[in-house]
């Protein structure tokens, strides 16, 4: 470039830490494209996602530390917003050379310092980590595709009955006969399954359910199991009266649980009669969970635990079986398929059983619903209930993490068998004849068909209420449309009378025939009692329209049974309630509110003026749609989901990190081995253990917090003691003279002086950091008065922006109910952990996030204050931009280096956003010094060196003896001593580690705080062997750097 002399070089830098934060020498190089020597190009710059970037040209002397700034006025600015960003300040004289074909590849553009931003669309730079993420992706794609289901997988269904009937001969043998193998086709979902099973699956597809007959003869049962064997069933055998109470308890209390209805209130039911059973029992409670131990007791017999098996179980009879399963088989994969609707969080919550339902469905690894909606359901139960978090994958894939697994949730609607219900249409000649059979009873009339239950979710009323109004309104139509209302009557156990819902239905029947029938022409048309296939394709062939209203429904299977039956003359209309799953994906279909009987009317009547034309271009349409889905595809690609969660390892995640930001990881990150801390352990000099408080030493509790109002302080709200064996460990930690023990957390100074004060030698930051005790100083008093401050930044600046924090927050607190200001010494916070509306209490903190965040600009309260925004989980805090637990870790881990030198062994355990800051000051200090942070696999077969423990499970702290292998100056065995050894076998390692599997920069995770405390005292253990050696009376080789002597 002119003026610019081969001693000097052209530098990008600018205000993000890829462009060296506006140091010159730091930032990006320019160097002469290779086709246009006069044009500079960089390489490519990781840029952030989506965040304004200011920027400048400088040229720099590669020799001193002269420079020139660009002499244009004010900063540049990008902001990158796709996967590939070019920024040209040249006005795009050579874009066609240095994009080429990429640029066709990426609609994102910045020309001459102004940006053009795509908003929602995510960017990587041209050649940063932009490449590798992408071909990770693809990689990921590509694996899915080689992990499909074949012969070699074994494969368990697990349904409530078998495909299959038994019959017992003469002879006293059992005869089985197959669904699949039968004429007819059965229209229950395990049948319809077994019939579409591909061929190639045939032999790896075992059907767990019951046989269908009841015996406790153990000869019996040997003799059914071994006929079923030969047709891959495997039978659950149940008493009686397990399975009759189980019946009864799904069908009066579970099914209507999961539509959505609430039925638990005694008093409201005893007005209702025909509710006075649906109230929950824990006598049937208890024969449902037996129900679901006797399925997963006959699945574990016969699963082998290996990657190649996979078990899917069905429908909400078997909502208990995953988790009796896994606690049986916790290796094999699981998969659930709800067949029903799935409740809101306010029907959920008030249910007993609410927390095993959930938990047992999270204990699969794949979780799968009729509609996205009522995956929609079950994702803001498990997080109201259980505080789970869910996420998102790449390719869309959405999960869940609990109990530190994660656990797909999918949406896929069940699929009917098209062609073989198209075929039977053709051959069975007794659907046509009852199909005409019907159109003679009305006559020359459009008729109105519908198949429901005889049960509250159904809306018959609702449907002959707005048929009754409609032939009141529309004269004209009153002797052109007729109704036919199929009922299928079920009768639970213990019922003797009709139910008042079909008395109801009969009395507005008769009132609708006698006002509008004639003699020999009904209006209205009611049949009772179970139909099989071939009359439910008679009904719908006969219909001419279907007319469904439904008030909840799980998917509803009969629309595409009405486009089954008229797959020859391709005609009919379809009015759908827009409450059932199928009406999501058959856009053909008018759609109503069964409510709103003027919407129902409108639509009878749009149906029976509407031309032929635009009737048979809606349901072409449908049909379209029905008949392009096959049912062994919906099966295999099921499977084939299972399996891809079960061999899924790595592939990147995309989740939210501290503060809120996009974090991108690999799912590889292991589960943390106690034997592999402890052998690093014992072989270091000088360690450093950084634990957060609540979450990882113990339960958090933070949500048990007091309402707007409340009198008891708020530092007091949430508080639990610690396990006192817990304490115990951090003291026994603390007596090695080799360990640097420090807790820190975002409690004020009085409580943590109060749980922690008793322990010697501890270190403490509370307040993130803010306040301190620093470790060295066990000879102080105790108190609130051994604290130190930050200050140095606790001035009148300080004053000024917590005012105004606080101002604005007590705005919230007053319009927000549930949530509460909290005020520290180094933050203010608003926090709405407790408020009930959580989705819309999430918008709120967005948006007071956005309000407040100085990164924003000069729109932002808070701009030009030394201070940042968190928006956590729970919360919105604004904080000293200066005080955060990564500070606090790498104040703690400098003086440890001034006071003992090498630090070579680092524990750093914490669980929620604000550790995310320490794991990183871990992982940069790890590989600033050329030290592992995450630890490679090493064999541990040498025997144990930690003392054992009592049947009681409290600590013995005796010698291991020949087993310990400690050669460090705080805690060391003579014979063993070898400076030359122990230098040449030292291996620093550095540990970051979270707890619950989730997204994080730490390089390890730990399941739950039980774990923590599992590894802490085996630690703890360590410390104190090595301790009460027969060498550890002698006087110290090393004398102590604090003055102190033991």
């Amino acid at each position: 470039c002119p003026g610019i002399s081969d001693s000097e070089e052209v530098r990008v830098t600018g205000s993000c830490e890829e462009l060296g934060n506006w140091t010159p020498t730091v930032g990006a190089v320019l160097r002469p494209d290779p086709v246009e020597p006069e044009c500079l190009t960089s390489l490519g710059v990781p840029m952030p996602i989506s965040r304004k970037v200011e920027y400048k040209y400088v040229i720099c002397n590669k020799t001193t530390a002269d420079c020139r700034w660009e002499e244009q006025p004010g900063n540049r600015v990008v902001v990158p917003t796709g996967q590939r960003h070019i920024v040209e300040d040249d006005g795009g004289k050579f874009r066609h050379i240095l994009v080429g074909k990429a640029l066709q590849r990426d609609k994102s553009f910045h020309t001459d310092g102004k940006a053009l931003e795509q908003p929602g669309v995510m960017t990587e730079s041209l050649s940063g980590s932009g490449l590798p993420r992408l071909q990770s992706f693809e990689e990921k794609l590509r694996k899915e595709k080689e992990q499909q289901v074949g012969p070699e997988d074994i494969v368990f269904l697990v349904f409530r009955t078998l495909p299959c009937r038994l019959e017992r001969l003469e002879s006293g043998e059992w005869k089985v006969e197959l669904d699949r193998d039968m004429d007819h086709i059965n229209f229950k979902v395990v049948s319809m399954v077994a019939r579409a099973t591909p061929d190639e699956l045939i032999s790896s597809v075992r059907f767990v359910g019951h046989p269908g007959v009841f015996t406790s003869d153990l000869d019996e049962q040997r003799k059914i199991t071994e006929a079923l064997a030969v047709h891959n069933c495997i039978p659950v055998f149940l008493d009686e009266q397990v399975m009759t109470e189980t019946l009864e308890f799904c069908h009066r209390f579970l099914w209507p649980v999961m539509h959505n209805m609430k039925v638990f209130d005694d008093v409201s039911m005893s007005v209702d009669q025909e509710n006075t059973h649906r109230k929950f029992r824990e006598a049937q409670w208890k024969m449902y969970q037996v129900f679901n131990r006797n399925y997963a007791e006959v699945v574990e017999a016969c699963v082998v635990q290996d990657k190649r098996t996979l078990v899917w179980i069905h429908d909400f009879y078997l909502l208990l079986t995953p988790r009796a399963l896994k606690l049986r088989s916790p290796g094999v994969a699981i998969g659930f398929f709800l067949h029903s609707a799935f409740p809101s969080s306010e029907v959920m919550r008030c249910i007993p059983p609410r927390e095993e339902i959930l938990q047992s469905m999270l204990s699969c690894r794949v979780v799968t619903f009729q509609i996205f909606e009522y995956a929609r359901h079950f994702l803001s139960c498990c997080q109201l209930l259980l505080n789970a978090t869910y996420y998102f994958q790449g390719a869309g894939v959405l999960c869940i993490e609990h109990d530190s697994e994660e656990v797909v949730v999918r949406a896929d609607h069940f699929v009917i068998p098209y062609t073989a219900l198209v075929d039977l249409c053709t051959v069975n000649e007794k659907i046509s004849r009852q199909a005409q059979a019907i159109r003679q009873e009305f006559g020359d009339k459009m008729i109105f068909a519908s198949i429901d239950g005889d049960e509250p979710f159904s809306g018959m009323i609702l449907k002959m209420r707005a048929f009754q109004k409609f032939l009141t309104s529309c004269h004209q139509h009153v002797h052109r449309v007729g109704l036919f209302q199929q009922v299928l009557a079920r009768r639970v156990a213990g019922q003797t009378r009709e139910s008042e819902l079909m008395s109801e239905l009969k009395r507005m029947a008769d009132d609708v025939n006698k006002e509008f029938g004639q003699p020999g022409n009904p209006a209205v048309i009611i049949r009772e009692g179970e139909v099989s296939v071939d009359d439910r394709l008679a009904i719908l062939q006969a219909a001419d329209v279907l007319l469904d209203t439904s008030i909840n429904d799980g998917l509803n299977l009969h629309p595409f049974l009405f486009c089954v039956a008229h797959s020859q003359d391709k005609k009919g209309s379809m009015i759908t309630s827009e409450f059932i799953g199928s009406s999501s994906v058959l856009v053909g279909a008018t759609k109503v509110n069964p409510w709103h009987t003027q919407a129902v009317m409108d639509a009878m009547h749009s149906i029976v003026t509407q031309d032929d034309e635009e009737r048979d271009k809606k349901f072409n349409v449908d049909n379209s749609y029905v008949s392009s889905q096959r049912l062994s595809a919906w099966l295999k690609a099921n499977l084939n989901e299972l399996k891809q969660a079960r061999c899924a390892k790595g592939g990147p995640v995309k989740g939210l990190g501290a503060g809120g930001a996009v974090l991108f990881m690999e799912r590889g990150y292991r589960h943390l081995s106690n034997e592999a801390v402890l052998h690093d352990y014992r072989q270091a000099r000088s360690r450093v253990i950084l634990l957060d408080n609540e979450g990882t030493l113990a339960p958090d509790r933070r949500q048990v917090i007091r309402p707007y109002g409340a009198q008891e302080p708020l530092d007091r709200a949430g508080r639990q003691p610690l396990d006192p064996q817990v304490l115990e460990c951090l003291q026994a930690l603390c007596e090695d003279r080799s360990n640097t023990v420090v807790v820190i957390s975002g409690r004020c100074a009085n409580v943590m002086e109060e749980w922690f004060g008793g322990i010697k030698d501890l270190g403490m930051c509370a307040e993130h950091g803010f306040y301190w005790v620093p470790p060295f100083k066990g000879k102080q008093h105790k108190g609130v008065s051994r604290w130190q401050c930050m200050q140095d930044v606790s001035g009148e600046t300080d004053k000024e922006w917590k005012t105004i924090c606080e101002t604005l927050m007590k705005q919230y607190v007053k319009r927000v109910q549930g949530s509460i200001l909290e005020s520290k010494g180094s933050a203010v916070a608003w926090n709405y952990r407790k408020v009930g509306a959580q989705v819309m209490a999430k918008e709120i903190a967005l948006q007071l996030t956005r309000f407040l965040d100085p990164s924003n600009g000069p729109e932002s309260l808070m701009y030009g204050y030394p201070v940042r925004v968190v928006n956590g989980k729970g919360y919105v805090e604004v904080k000293r931009s200066d005080v955060d637990k990564g500070v606090s870790a790498s104040r703690v881990l400098e003086e440890v280096r001034q006071r003992m030198g090498e630090v070579d062994f680092v524990l750093c355990i914490g669980d929620d956003r604000s550790d995310e800051d320490m794991f990183e000051v871990v992982n940069q200090s790890a590989k600033r010094e050329g030290i592992e942070s995450i630890a490679e696999d090493v064999p541990f077969n040498m025997p144990d060196a930690s003392p054992k423990t009592n049947k009681s499970g409290t600590s013995l702290f005796s010698s291991s003896g020949p087993g310990l292998r400690i050669a460090r100056k705080g805690s060391l065995t003579l014979e063993e001593y070898n400076p030359v050894e122990a230098d040449k076998k030292s291996r620093c390692r550095y540990y970051t580690v979270t707890v619950g599997r989730k997204p994080s920069k730490a390089g390890y995770f730990l399941k739950d705080v039980g774990e923590v405390s599992d590894l802490l005292q085996r630690l703890a253990l360590q410390a104190r062997a090595a301790g009460l050696s027969r060498f550890s009376s002698m006087p110290m080789l090393v004398r102590s750097e604090d003055g102190d002597s033991d």
